[in-house]
Order: structure tokens, then sequence, then C-alpha cells
């Protein structure tokens, strides 16, 4: 006698994959940030300023000095750029007591120079070894900015002063106009020989 195999609940369909528990997965590293390159440096500083053949900083933005840094021998010297005044030095005295406050030059170093009207003084070195010669440049790039508005009222003076000498105004002129010239002048002989020898004649 035949015998059947019945199979109840089978169906065609595949049966579903089980659950995963994420939480059990470890996680993905994490990608490091890239570094940007910067194109420009982060800080800019314009002067008047050219480097010498032996590596020497000659700085010529200021009105009344000439700053030069020697690297070599650590050392900055002011020179005077036309007449040695007492402007000039009251300019230098300014500028040595500047880099000595903000920490830059030693304050027992700051001497005449070797050359006349000059006033030198010795950079301190770094400890830290940070870069003395960029330093130098951006405090002495401050210094001159505070210069600046003195200088400015300087040169108005003077041009203004000029102007009143050579074209004065109707309130500064008066009412000769031209005086005609003469032949003699005043009391003063313009000979004074003449005096003298008058009687001989």
């Amino acid at each position: 006698m035949a015998s059947k195999l019945i199979i109840k609940g089978v169906s065609d369909q595949l049966p579903e994959a089980p659950e995963m528990d994420m939480a059990l997965t470890p996680p993905l590293p994490a990608e490091e940030p890239k570094q940007e390159i910067l194109k420009e440096p982060p800080m800019q500083v314009s002067l008047l300023m050219r480097k010498g053949l032996d590596g020497r900083l000659i700085v010529y933005e200021h009105d009344h000095i000439d700053i030069v840094y020697l690297p070599e021998k650590n050392k900055v010297v002011a020179f005077a750029k036309q007449d040695y005044s007492d402007i000039i030095y009251e300019t230098q005295n300014r500028l040595f007591d500047y880099l000595v406050k903000k920490g830059m030059c030693a304050p027992e170093s700051v001497q005449g120079g070797n050359v006349y009207g000059s006033i030198e003084g010795k950079m301190l070195k770094s400890k830290d070894d940070l870069p003395v010669e960029h330093l130098f440049v951006l405090n002495l790039k401050k210094w001159i900015d505070s210069e600046k508005p003195a200088l400015e009222m300087d040169k108005q003076y003077n041009e203004k002063y000029t102007d009143m000498m050579t074209e004065p105004d109707m309130e500064d002129s008066t009412e000769l106009g031209e005086v005609p010239q003469e032949e003699e002048k005043g009391s003063i002989p313009k000979y004074a020989h003449r005096r003298f020898v008058g009687g001989w004649r």
C-alpha cells in the first residue's frame, strides 16, 4: 500500500535574514582632518627697507634717522639722515626706549656709536629660539607707525611756514608793495674805509 508524505507550512519564498545588532559592530576609524597649507604668511609688514650683502637690514622708513640691524653682531644702530641735532637725538632716544620696554634691547648696552651722531644697542638673545629678526621688524613697524602722526604734523607746519614767508596773504603783507632800489640805503656805509680816508681828498 502506497503512503503519502505531507509537508505543512512550506512556501516558495526564501526565509528572511535575521536582523543584526549594529551596536555590536566596531566603529570605523575616523579620518584625520587634512591640514590646510597656508599660501600666504600669517602676518605681513610693509617697510621701506633694504637687505645688505652681509645680511644686515637697513630701514629708511623714518624721516629723521636710518635704522640698521646687524644680525652677526646682534646689534641695532640708529644713524642721522642729515645733520645731527637735538631732534635727531630725541628720536634715537625714543627708539631705544621703545626697544628696551619691549624686551628687545639690553638697556645697559645703549651707547654712542663709532660714527658721529649714531647710537647703538645690543639685542637680547632669544631663550626659546624665537626669530629675533622677525620680532625686531614687527616691533620697529609698530614704533614707526606711532611716530607718523608727529612727523606728518611737522611736515604740514614746515610747508605752512614756507608758504607764509614766500607767498604771504593780504593780512600778512604790507601796504608799501615793491620798494624801489636805491644806490645807498641805511646809515651804515657800504665801504667802511671811506669814512677814514675821506678827509685826505
